[in-house]
């Protein structure tokens, strides 16, 4: 990435990035686990083999031929949300979000997060102001947001040259490389800074950092 490159807008992606849920989803991925007769996984494994679409994290636990995928989601989203009072803004973020906002910046969020759960999210956690789109799902599935981000950029006019994605998981890369916008991964969401330095991608190990980038 040129450090030099002029940035204008910033791409946020929710989970893991903006909000500090990884244990929260652990916690309730046992629960469903739990209903289904099937062991605990630990935070370590979440963090080594977690992927989006989720569709293949789930692949690795239960035979999906077996298991119906919309119900084992419409059971972790339960269990998420009866949790998701403990979940809390990582601090750095918010505080570069609100310097990006004085700084002139535009900025938007991309999510898997179905659409009226981010929205009221992100409105209890006072950030909605700063955003000029918050795009979620049309469902539960947490599916491949390329597409949507695509489309979400182009029309609010964040040209790919001048944009650059923040996120948490290899997926959040692929979608700024769908978007033609650069993209740098935060090793303190739902994939670990391992997985996430073992592909060609720029790793932080803090938002503070983004300042020697953006600021």
């Amino acid at each position: 990435m040129n450090k030099m490159k002029k940035y204008r807008n910033v791409v946020w992606d929710y989970n893991g990035t903006i909000i500090d849920d990884a244990k929260l989803a652990v916690d309730a991925e046992n629960v469903v686990l739990k209903s289904y007769g099937k062991s605990p996984i630990t935070l370590d494994y979440y963090l080594k083999e977690c992927e989006m679409p989720i569709l293949n994290f789930y692949n690795k636990i239960f035979d999906m031929e077996k298991y119906d995928f919309s119900e084992i989601a419409r059971r972790f989203v339960e269990n998420y949300d009866l949790l998701f009072e403990t979940a809390g803004v990582f601090p750095e973020v918010k505080s570069m979000i609100e310097l990006l906002g004085k700084k002139g910046y535009r900025q938007g969020v991309i999510s898997g997060f179905e659409s009226s759960r981010l929205v009221s999210s992100l409105e209890k956690f006072k950030l909605d102001g700063y955003f000029e789109f918050m795009s979620g799902a049309d469902d539960i599935a947490c599916g491949d947001k390329s597409r949507r981000a695509a489309a979400v950029c182009e029309k609010c006019d964040f040209l790919p040259n001048e944009t650059l994605f923040v996120g948490d998981m290899y997926h959040d890369f692929e979608t700024a490389r769908c978007v033609g916008a650069d993209c740098v991964l935060i090793a303190k969401g739902h994939q670990g800074a391992e997985v996430l330095r073992s592909y060609d991608v720029n790793v932080l190990d803090s938002a503070q950092e983004l300042k020697t980038i953006l600021l």
